[in-house]
């Protein structure tokens, strides 16, 4: 069965369909079989590995989430070691709604049937152990983050932007952030290449850790990538919204780390209420409306810290929160 055919009769919308266009699945995909062995390696914890093994797919009794496996591990294959180019990267999908537990874990086996090869490419490229255990642990980490907001084990009721990326070579967790090797665009082509910085939700912004974070991340990748110098780090999040600063003390630490970068220019959006859903989801861990969120949604968050006020206050007062673009003033 054809990617296009097996996503419209899962269910996914027209829109999410075009996300598999020209994806070519893998014609010899082969799950491990020692994947209880490899979750553990991935950071995932026991109740959600018996939950993913379990949900193993199977070419004849789950046609449909076999070809859609298969065609999500074959793209990670393609992709293999290629940083990203300057069209970005578009996410994996969330699975629709009522999916099964094969489809809620069918982009976590794409990523399992990858492991090997990511692991080889980082020894290859020498980059240690600790920090391929740390960027694989994205697997782990996405699954109790879906298990915390949905009540669920799996991956799938969520879009998949950084794991997919981890698992092909291309963004590497050390220390405190997060690292994407990014092709720098110009009109001629590829002239550079910068460091996409991302701050995974493991905890407090400490200043200290995301200074050291981000040298150790410079020299090594000199030495893991030398045809790729790096000409800037930039980074796209909430946490760049100048408009934080309404609520926040200075001296916080989201105010303090906004203050190292220089913000660019907003650029207009087709849906205003594309970074509130990301401020809820990534900043807040809370589950996400799909279209605009209503009294009822703001009802719903707690009040507890000065961020959440925050987000419920602005919403209320008519306004709109944003992902913003930064780069990072100092970094060599």
């Amino acid at each position: 069965m054809d990617v296009l055919s097996a996503a419209e009769r899962v269910g996914f919308t027209k829109r999410d369909q075009t996300r598999f266009e020209g994806l070519e699945g893998t014609t010899d995909l082969q799950l491990p079989e020692d994947a209880d062995e490899l979750l553990a390696y991935c950071g995932v914890q026991p109740a959600d590995r018996d939950a993913m093994l379990a949900a193993r797919p199977d070419p004849d009794r789950d046609p449909e989430w076999w070809a859609i496996t298969s065609a999500l591990a074959g793209e990670v294959e393609r992709d293999l070691d290629l940083a990203l180019p300057p069209t970005g990267f578009r996410g994996w999908p969330a699975v629709p709604q009522g999916a099964s537990a094969v489809g809620l874990f069918a982009a976590a086996w794409a990523l399992l049937a990858n492991l090997q090869r990511v692991r080889e490419l980082h020894a290859q490229r020498g980059v240690p152990e600790a920090v391929t255990v740390a960027t694989v642990a994205a697997l782990g980490g996405v699954m109790q983050t879906h298990r915390h907001i949905f009540g669920e084990a799996g991956v799938g009721l969520m879009p998949l932007w950084s794991p997919p990326l981890r698992f092909r070579g291309t963004d590497y967790e050390i220390g405190r952030h997060a690292f994407t090797r990014t092709q720098l665009g110009m009109g001629d082509g590829v002239s550079g290449y910068v460091l996409s910085l991302h701050i995974p939700p493991s905890g407090r912004l400490d200043a200290q850790e995301s200074e050291e974070s981000v040298a150790t991340a410079v020299e090594s990748f000199k030495r893991w990538y030398p045809e790729e110098p790096i000409a800037g780090l930039v980074s796209h999040s909430w946490l760049l919204d100048p408009q934080l600063a309404e609520y926040l003390r200075p001296d916080s630490n989201i105010m303090r780390f906004q203050s190292r970068f220089d913000i660019l220019p907003q650029l207009p959006t087709e849906d205003p209420a594309e970074g509130d859903r990301e401020l809820m989801r990534l900043g807040l861990h809370l589950p996400v409306p799909g279209d605009q969120l209503t009294d009822e949604d703001l009802n719903n968050v707690p009040q507890d810290t000065t961020l959440q006020r925050a987000f419920v206050k602005h919403l209320r007062a008519g306004g709109h929160w944003y992902g913003r673009t930064g780069m990072l003033k100092t970094w060599s």
